[in-house]
């Protein structure tokens, strides 16, 4: 298999995983729809899939990517243009997940609540998406440094 032919196989399993997944939200998001649930838990419901859209926007930048790469775009461009745009939807992912959440049912509900909910997972994922987001930068300056190599040489 050819490189092309991977990069192709990989975006059309990127583009599978994140139909699980948004078929995943919908069915956890199933309760904002039943007239038996209280206006209180709707919010509740609607607050939890916060997180999962930035998380769902990471897959969808994994899959952006992925086509770039099999339009003929160079690969390192691609690959930090991508490590800016994932580390900074899972880094924001991790922040609605720990502080958002919380935050949202504060001001819709009006209720005390923690101000941050310790989630270790979703901190993880958000330290790993600002390392990812660090990354970039001087993935990117090499990129240019290659190319003005290229140009003198």
């Amino acid at each position: 298999m050819s490189n092309v032919e991977v990069v192709k196989s990989a975006r059309y399993l990127t583009l599978i995983v994140l139909a699980l997944a948004l078929l995943g939200v919908m069915l956890n998001s199933a309760g904002l729809l039943s007239a038996d649930v209280a206006g209180a838990a709707k919010i509740r419901y609607l607050a939890a899939t916060l997180p999962t859209l930035f998380y769902l926007a990471a897959i969808w930048m994994i899959q952006r990517a992925h086509a770039a790469i099999a339009r003929g775009e160079a690969v390192e461009p691609a690959l930090a243009t991508l490590l800016e745009r994932l580390g900074v939807c899972l880094f924001f992912g991790g922040i609605a997940r720990v502080f958002g959440e919380l935050l949202l049912v504060r001001l819709l509900l009006g209720v005390q609540t923690s101000w941050a909910w310790f989630d270790i997972a979703a901190i993880t994922l958000g330290c790993v998406g600002l390392l990812l987001f660090v990354l970039a930068r001087p993935l990117r300056d090499a990129v240019k440094a290659r190319a003005e190599l290229a140009e003198i040489l």
